[in-house]
């Protein structure tokens, strides 16, 4: 089965390179998830985001050149075939630092409880470490 997408690519300029690694859903099947990249394929671990950043996937293998397999972090709801999604560059990364002690997060680093969230919305300093 050969599945084209056409990949929207965000470009500066006519002559410069994409900003951006940018790839389509080929499938979806519950929270595994089939992407299609042109440009380069992310590394295993790597963070992916879909529908502008709500939901968050973690690549998990790279089946061919072009293909790699993830699993979402968030729901899938609404996410369909043809959908870009888009390569952070990095892994996914989990706040660190003193006012995180104790706390727990969920899976996507996102704090748990609302407390959390809200130092994190005030500036609350932390870095993030890769969870691998």
């Amino acid at each position: 089965m050969n599945m084209t997408t056409n990949i929207p690519q965000l470009i500066t300029n006519k002559n410069e390179t994409p900003l951006s690694n940018l790839g389509a859903v080929v499938s979806v099947r519950g929270s595994v998830i089939d992407i299609r990249f042109d440009a380069h394929l992310p590394p295993i671990y790597s963070l992916l985001h879909a529908q502008e950043g709500k939901i968050a996937i973690e690549v998990l293998a790279q089946l061919d050149a072009h293909h790699v397999r993830g699993m979402a972090l968030t729901p899938t709801q609404g996410l369909a075939r043809g959908m870009v999604v888009e390569d952070t560059g990095g892994p996914l990364k989990a706040p660190v630092g003193k006012e995180f002690l104790r706390a727990c997060s969920m899976c996507s680093g996102t704090p748990s409880t609302a407390k959390r969230r809200q130092q994190m919305s005030n500036g609350a300093q932390s870095t993030g470490r890769p969870r691998h």
